[in-house]
């Protein structure tokens, strides 16, 4: 037998011999399996988060729902994180039982996580962040809140906890957006681009007066105007948390507030508000101190009318109340470090008479100093200038001392050369009689203090001719003005050289009403010294006469 050798050359680099080797690769087959057997785990894990993220979610609900009474809560969807140990609530939505439309709130995100910086630090806590919050509040629905609020089972804190078992120490929102409305057919009030950042929360008391939690907001006011919150707040304090901060307002447009000051009677129709401050509020101190307040081209009336006379002295009342309330609060402090308002008008408007009238200045300027709630606080200071009924030029100052059981104020008032006839709606309305020419200038000088008034009132005409269209209407044009060209006043007092007619009234005497707050005080003297000494005199003479 012969064996027969055969020699091939090895490719380059490569031995000749092969020796049997004991591994060998995996056959491309293999790899396929495991990669399906990888997606087929990963599947299965995706359905089971899925199914587990459906039951997460309607316990969270449950959970919301049995915490805070008289709201429905609804949870459109949460997806489970299980790296990261996070949540995703998506399309929240927050209902007043009592008042299902419209939702109080919507909520697009809300995420929860661990803090894992806190956790380094051996604190297990969690950050919140609440993307695209809606929330949508009315008067009457306020009003109900303050006076009867929902009984709340457990604290909203509490609440959270259920949902994300982990305190909360960090919340942040974005984007928010917050509606106003005086009721349901007046125009929003709307903050827009709301920016919240609270950082260190904790669930811990602190001792009074401190403040653990740092607090930024920042926030655009539709129609014009920024507000900026910096400070820090004790979302723990009893009975209401405590809020420690500088509050910035920027050019805030003061036409968007109609809806809000008409309730009122005031139809504040345009201005401009910038104010720098700090607020502090918690159960054992409120102060609110403004370094600075700017008010310009403010447009504002005061709008009396029969059908809310009743509402303007509940108004009062109430007003009244607050400022005696707040006149020495032992642990309320409020003041205006300085104050000014700039190209401004402001007037009444008495819609009760026939025919109604407006009064107004107009040019004002307005320099406010040093004026607070506290009499430790020293004296206000108050200069005013402007033109009555556009043309007569008008000087203000005044001392005011915070009052302790009734007004305290020093008041000097100079009206100089209004043309009457620019008055004449106000005659017609309460002496039937209009002035063809004349000048109207005041003098007046005023001092309450311990319930005691002393001053005068000295009101003065010059070369001023009235008549009486009641009695004359049936006239002739020509005698008309023939006649009803004549000197009202000359039965009060007339000095002859200058053709002026002046009458003084005193204003001596007791405050009536002692719990009246001082610009009560102050328009009640003029209205009443007013009417009492000129129009009954113009009124008189003109029936006199005829």
């Amino acid at each position: 037998m012969s064996m027969r050798m055969e020699y091939r050359q090895a490719p380059h680099g490569e031995d000749n011999f092969h020796a049997p080797s004991s591994t060998k690769k995996p056959h491309r087959g293999v790899w396929r399996w495991i990669f399906l057997a990888g997606a087929a785990i990963m599947l299965l894990g995706g359905m089971a988060l899925w199914f587990i993220d459906e039951p997460l979610r309607a316990y969270a609900e449950r959970q919301l729902n049995s915490h805070i009474a008289g709201y429905t809560f609804h949870i459109g969807s949460l997806d489970f994180h299980p790296i990261g140990l996070s949540i995703d609530l998506e399309n929240v939505t927050v209902v007043r039982d009592a008042n299902p439309d419209p939702p109080l709130a919507h909520v697009a995100e809300w995420q929860a996580s661990v803090h894992w910086e806190a956790l380094l630090s051996g604190r297990l806590v969690s950050d919140h962040t609440i993307h695209r919050p809606i929330i949508h509040l009315t008067r009457p629905l306020t009003a109900r809140e303050i006076k009867d609020p929902p009984t709340q089972k457990e604290s909203w804190q509490a609440a959270l906890f259920a949902v994300y078992p982990l305190q909360i120490n960090e919340l942040s929102i974005k984007d928010g957006d917050v509606t106003y409305r005086e009721n349901a057919a007046s125009d929003p009030i709307r903050l827009t681009n709301i920016q919240v950042r609270a950082e260190n929360i904790r669930n811990v008391r602190s001792k009074p007066l401190q403040y653990p939690s740092r607090l930024q907001v920042d926030a655009e006011v539709a129609g014009g105007g920024r507000i900026n919150v910096d400070g820090h707040v004790d979302f723990f304090a009893e009975p209401s948390m405590g809020v420690d901060a500088d509050v910035t307002l920027h050019e805030i447009n003061l036409g968007n507030l109609l809806p809000l000051t008409a309730q009122r009677q005031i139809q504040l129709t345009q201005g401009s508000l910038t104010t720098t401050g700090h607020v502090e509020f918690a159960p054992a101190a409120q102060e609110v101190r403004l370094t600075s307040l700017a008010l310009h081209d403010v447009k504002a009336d005061f709008v009396h009318a029969a059908r809310t006379k009743q509402r303007e002295q509940q108004t009062a009342q109430q007003v009244t109340r607050g400022a005696a309330k707040a006149a020495n609060h032992p642990t309320l402090l409020l003041r205006i470090d300085q104050g000014k308002i700039e190209r401004s008008e402001f007037g009444f408007v008495n819609q009760a008479t026939t025919p109604s009238y407006r009064m107004f200045i107009s040019g004002t300027e307005l320099e406010l100093e040093n004026w607070s709630n506290q009499l430790s606080e020293g004296t206000a200071r108050v200069r005013i200038a402007g033109m009555l009924m556009g043309s007569g030029m008008t000087k203000v100052t005044g001392a005011f001392r915070p009052e302790v059981e009734s007004p305290d104020f020093d008041l000097s008032v100079k009206i100089l050369k209004t043309p009457v006839k620019t008055l004449n709606q106000l005659l017609r309305a309460y002496g039937g009689i209009d002035a063809t020419s004349g000048l109207f200038s005041v003098f007046s000088e005023v001092s309450v203090k311990n319930g005691t008034v002393n001053g005068y009132l000295k009101p003065l005409f010059k070369d001023v001719a009235v008549y009486d269209p009641r009695q004359d209407h049936d006239k002739g044009m020509l005698n008309q003005i023939y006649e009803k060209t004549i000197n009202a006043l000359a039965s009060i007092l007339k000095n002859a050289p200058r053709d002026e007619i002046a009458t003084k009234t005193d204003l001596s005497g007791t405050v009536e009403n002692p719990q009246a707050s001082t610009w009560e005080l102050v328009l009640t003297l003029f209205q009443n010294a007013f009417f009492d000494a000129v129009l009954p005199g113009l009124e008189g003479k003109v029936k006199h006469d005829g």
